[in-house]
């Protein structure tokens, strides 16, 4: 099992209430989201925007098939913004089975 997927299991557990470092997201977007997403797209912003085109059409993901994550600080992520991503990931691996 891969460190990402680790990860991302630990992620899953409902148990897992920690905020998560910048760093780790972004090595999971990068895995995930190859230049899909977008971080502070406007001046001052510490919003993460995600887009897929597996997620068109899903609900709880806009009509472009994106989401936001935003940050605390510009530097760590809620644990809660996580499980938007996890179903994201899912429909994503699913999509492309």
């Amino acid at each position: 099992m891969s460190r990402i997927e680790k990860r991302i299991r630990k992620w899953r557990n409902p148990s897992f209430r920690q905020d998560v470092p910048l760093e780790d997201i972004f090595t999971v977007l990068n895995t995930f989201f190859p230049d899909s997403y977008e971080f502070g797209g406007k001046r001052g912003s510490h919003i993460i925007t995600v887009w897929h085109d597996c997620l068109k059409g899903e609900s709880n993901f806009g009509i472009d098939g994106d989401f936001t994550i935003p940050t605390t600080g510009g530097k760590k992520i809620k644990h809660f913004y996580l499980k938007k991503l996890i179903e994201a990931i899912d429909i994503i691996k699913e999509c492309e089975k």
